[in-house]
């Protein structure tokens, strides 16, 4: 019988290689942006800066959630989605509907990154439905907003989800909420008022990222994040991280996410079959 540290560097060897699978999997990943936004060209803008970074070679698609809510069967066809809004005079069209589809999907292994005011309560623009109920997102909800200036304190420098961040600013406005980590999350990143800019969690099928911010730039909001920094790439690496998406790990920890990656690619792209089949 093999010894413990005997065992090591095969489950290492093992564990970096279903990490590459993935990464070749997810190479040519779709992501969906899921958003509510009030100002003119929002939406576009957020796609184009996503496209801009190279992360997602697949797809890069737009869903107005004010004026609608996405069908499971769309959103199995995207490897992740981003969900925002951004406006209580542009909410979403139903919190409880959509937090439903996406509780489910989180199910089916799809990865989403939350972000902007879906952070607060449903009262103030948050989501609701079972992603809020049963536990899928990241941050308890919070419906107090700081002008939180820019990149802080990085928890887990070696987190792909920081994969070649040098700056983030917010911007003139640099809004985030006041959320606290919940149980089973973790915090990679802080604003430099303290508060959590970046964390995940990986404690359902698929991987749930919190990101603290406004998807919006400045390019077409005065208070949106500054575009000289890398917030384009938080929100890419956000996607690609949520998609399965993960560079050769570092460490153990690094490696047993690795794993859970390669196991949601292998059960969202089986459960986008049979829905495909069932569609069909």
């Amino acid at each position: 019988m093999r010894s413990i540290p005997q065992v090591l560097p095969l489950l290492r060897s093992a564990l970096i290689t279903a990490a590459l699978c993935t990464g070749a999997l997810a190479a040519q990943a779709s992501v969906l942006i899921l958003g509510a936004t009030s100002q003119n060209g929002g939406l576009a803008d957020v796609q184009s800066k996503i496209s801009g970074t190279g992360m997602v070679s697949g797809a890069v698609d737009v869903f107005n959630a004010n004026t609608g809510t996405p069908t499971l069967a769309l959103l199995m066809s995207y490897d992740a989605v981003l969900v925002f809004n951004d406006s209580s005079t542009k909410p979403f069209a139903s919190a409880t509907l959509l937090g439903n589809v996406l509780a489910d999907y989180v199910d089916a292994g799809g990865g989403v990154v939350e972000a902007g005011l879906s952070h607060a309560t449903t009262g103030f623009g948050g989501l609701n439905g079972r992603f809020i109920t049963a536990n899928y997102d990241v941050f308890n909800a919070n419906n107090n907003q700081n002008s939180c200036g820019s990149l802080g304190v990085v928890s887990d420098p070696q987190s792909p989800l920081m994969r070649d961040i040098d700056s983030f600013s917010g911007g003139l406005s640099a809004l985030c909420y006041r959320v606290t980590p919940k149980a089973g999350a973790s915090v990679v990143a802080y604003w430099t008022n303290d508060k959590p800019l970046l964390g995940y969690r990986t404690d359902h099928n698929g991987i749930v990222v919190g990101l603290n911010m406004f998807p919006v730039s400045s390019d077409v909001w005065n208070g949106g994040w500054n575009t000289s920094t890398d917030g384009a790439l938080l929100m890419a690496n956000a996607l690609a991280f949520a998609a399965g998406e993960l560079p050769e790990p570092g460490s153990l920890a690094l490696l047993g996410i690795a794993a859970l990656a390669a196991g949601i690619a292998h059960r969202r792209r089986a459960a986008g079959t049979m829905a495909g089949a069932h569609q069909g």
